[in-house]
């Protein structure tokens, strides 16, 4: 079995535990398993068999070509928890007024602790929590916070769901029941900019949180809504506008940035201290189940989520 990672730590990773069965090419064409967050007709060799996906989400992969070439997807699930917890700190953030506070506090003013105008913040203890988006990240996030006593609803798919989720038909209906949102749906052609300028009109005195991609909301619709006071507050770690190098560059074609109401993370959900190492590990796991007899007829494109 060949096995290529275009992350070079990683490929570096795999070369320094080898296993026995498995050889590491640095040629990607000359490999049966790709290990990348990409993948289109350009990747394809003759002798693949599958991709192997070492970070959350797989919109950077092509669903249809990856099936037309007859190629089975893994994803890695170490990220997903760490991506809900980042949802869960942008949450108690947004509500907690943490960001407020904090600047505030640094120039001695104490939003006006003694007096009657003094700045509140919101609990999340017996609110609704829509959760778009049920798959690892959406799971972890709905088991973190049970504590709160909250209602959780989600749409209805088919699959098992426990017992405490409320379920509803649609997009419309969640956001209806919910006061605070938490995306973490991948990004793709039925959910690109789903979020829109009719539906975060619904969104009067609701938080929204985003940890999925930032396209799955209307850039635009998105600053109007926030302008507009049609979002009480807005938190995500997922954006418009990314560097490719080390350039200077605000997250958003519009000032997003400036709004009080507006949490801001660096796309790190899935980057701690520990991250790298558990999903090597994980990796290492994944290719020498591979290497076990008929393993690979078990595996088909269900593990999407």
């Amino acid at each position: 079995m060949k096995v290529h990672a275009t992350n070079e730590k990683l490929q570096a990773f795999l070369k320094e535990n080898p296993v026995n069965g498995i050889t590491i090419v640095d040629d990607p064409f000359r490999c049966t398993y790709l290990i990348s967050g990409r993948y289109n007709k350009k990747n394809y060799n003759q002798n693949l068999k599958g991709v192997i996906i070492p970070y959350t989400s797989h919109n950077g992969v092509d669903i249809d070509d990856l099936i037309s070439d007859n190629l089975m997807l893994f994803i890695t699930p170490t990220r997903s928890k760490y991506v809900a917890e980042k949802a869960i700190a942008l949450m108690f953030a947004l509500l907690g007024n943490v960001i407020t506070y904090h600047e505030l506090l640094k120039e001695g003013n104490w939003s006006s602790r003694n007096s009657d105008s003094r700045i509140p913040w919101v609990s999340v203890e017996g609110l609704s929590i829509g959760l778009f988006g049920y798959g690892r990240i959406g799971r972890k996030i709905h088991n973190m916070i049970k504590g709160f006593d909250c209602e959780f609803y989600t749409i209805e798919r088919e699959k098992e769901y426990p017992s405490d989720i409320i379920l509803v038909k649609n997009l419309t209906n969640l956001v209806q029941c919910s006061d605070i949102i938490i995306i973490s749906s991948p990004l793709n052609q039925t959910t690109e900019s789903l979020f829109d300028k009719q539906l975060l009109s619904r969104m009067k005195n609701k938080f929204l949180i985003n940890v999925g991609r930032g396209k799955i909301i209307e850039e635009e619709s998105l600053y109007d809504a926030l302008k507009n006071n049609k979002l009480k507050g807005y938190a995500s770690d997922v954006w418009y506008n990314y560097p490719q190098g080390k350039e200077v560059m605000l997250p958003s074609t519009y000032p997003i940035h400036k709004f009080d109401n507006v949490v801001m993370s660096n796309h790190s959900g899935g980057f701690t201290t520990k991250t790298n190492e558990e999903v090597n590990q994980d990796i290492l796991k994944t290719l020498k189940k591979l290497k076990e007899e008929n393993f690979e007829d078990k595996l088909n494109l269900k593990n999407l989520q």
